[in-house]
């Protein structure tokens, strides 16, 4: 396919997923050409040893080779690639890297839990026509951010990265299928431990809109959604209540694996981590007093493009 006007592509290899977006940005407005996502839980086992396992590498190796096609098919002109949470703590980050480069040819550049936050923020209002004190989180594999964007009356934007994700908690608390009351426990207590710096800062920001980004909360619209296929454009904009969650979580962890499996709206891949997954989303409604969280498709991808534009 040959195409006659400047594409961009934006990767993001997070903690559990590496995604793809190809684009073109047209009056502060994006345009999606094409998008790609595959789990390669690139943190898994880095609390225990600090490195990345070597199987984790190559999976995602083999993802960003894939990913390198997609360019070229494409023709894209301007890449830009980053790492978050798990390349900013793993000893061999580096190595990852390199290799990376050697067999790709794509360069990923570590960005700060802050500068996550901020491209984050930037995709997210390109896609949410919201003029109100919002609070953003993101919730991932090996950390969540948050960010609000209020108005003049404090300091604007405001950025903080809660240092746990849904990986993380999987590891560190639940080893029994479906997990014990006691792990669910474990995993609850965890949460509100890490929450507590949002907590104390709710009171000064006041915010009216709560929105959710990343892969934890998309899963949660298609499983409330019911969908057969990951869809974004009905997923972006899909309100879900916390009596809502509250119900679905008491679904979920009622049943084994392998019946999670077949949830429609739930990739086999994130049976497991749905788990903590919603108990954290749940978490942070409650710490943040909002009982509405609106979903958004966009994010740091769609940031980065905007940033490739400008």
């Amino acid at each position: 396919m040959v195409y006659f006007f400047m594409l961009s592509a934006a990767i993001d290899v997070g903690s559990n997923t590496i995604r793809l977006l190809i684009g073109q940005v047209i009056n502060k407005k994006i345009h999606r050409y094409f998008s790609d996502r595959s789990i390669t839980r690139l943190v898994e086992g880095l609390n225990n040893s600090g490195f990345f396992k070597k199987s984790n590498m190559e999976s995602s190796i083999n993802v960003l080779r894939n990913i390198s096609r997609f360019i070229s098919e494409y023709n894209v002109v301007n890449i830009r690639a980053v790492g978050t949470a798990a390349l900013r703590e793993a000893r061999n980050s580096n190595e990852f890297i390199e290799k990376v480069l050697q067999e790709t040819g794509i360069l990923i550049r570590v960005i700060s839990g802050e500068e996550e936050a901020q491209l984050t923020l930037q995709g997210v209002l390109s896609g949410l026509d919201i003029s109100e004190r919002i609070l953003i989180v993101d919730v991932g594999g090996g950390s969540t951010e948050w960010i609000f964007n209020g108005s003049d009356e404090v300091s604007s934007p405001i950025f903080g990265t809660i240092p746990i994700g849904v990986l993380k908690l999987l590891e560190g608390c639940i080893m029994e299928d479906p997990p014990s009351l006691a792990e669910l426990s474990s995993v609850e207590d965890t949460v509100e431990s890490y929450l507590k710096p949002l907590v104390d800062i709710i009171p000064r920001i006041k915010p009216n809109v709560l929105v959710g980004t990343g892969g934890t909360i998309t899963t949660l619209a298609s499983i409330d959604l019911s969908l057969e296929s990951y869809q974004p454009e009905i997923i972006h904009g899909h309100k879900l209540g916390l009596n809502r969650l509250l119900e679905m979580k008491d679904w979920l962890v009622s049943m084994p694996i392998n019946k999670r499996r077949k949830i429609k709206g739930l990739e086999p891949e994130r049976a497991d981590i749905i788990i903590p997954g919603i108990i954290l989303t749940i978490k942070i409604m409650e710490a943040v007093g909002i009982n509405e969280l609106i979903v958004s498709d966009y994010g740091i991808l769609e940031g980065l493009l905007l940033g490739i534009e400008n």
